[in-house]
């Protein structure tokens, strides 16, 4: 989890957006990086994440985030309830990858804000955990 949080932290304090797209496009192999809206569609996926999971990114954009995970009406739920502003906290939790096999991953999460503060979506740093 604190390679997770180390690495949100980058993102946080990028100067810039191409700091910002550097960062989250070319994060390492084992960081796998989405974000999704206010509907709980993923609106931008790194390639370390689709290499976790196996898909491609026509695969996955415009997608419920819940629909890859093992337990999809849980994660639509936890989704809904961090949306409406509850929090985040690190998780673990069980994703279906394009070959139908199951890898577990830590998730460490960030809010997406607008210019006056309000929430516009969830950014996902997540890694497989080794088992």
């Amino acid at each position: 989890m604190a390679r997770l949080e180390i690495y949100q932290a980058k993102l946080d304090n990028a100067r810039t957006k191409k700091e910002y797209d550097q960062l989250f496009d070319h994060a390492p192999d084992d960081i796998g990086l989405h974000e999704i809206d206010m509907d709980k569609k993923i609106t931008r996926v790194n390639p370390s994440e689709l290499k976790i999971l196996g898909f491609r990114q026509d695969q996955v954009l415009g997608k419920l985030a819940s629909s890859f995970a093992v337990m999809q009406e849980t994660s639509f739920r936890a989704a809904e309830k961090k949306l409406s502003g509850a929090g985040l906290k690190p998780f673990m939790r069980t994703f279906a990858c394009a070959d139908g096999s199951a890898v577990t991953l830590a998730l460490v999460e960030r809010y997406l804000k607008d210019a006056k503060g309000h929430i516009i979506g969830i950014r996902t740093a997540l890694m497989p955990i080794a088992t």
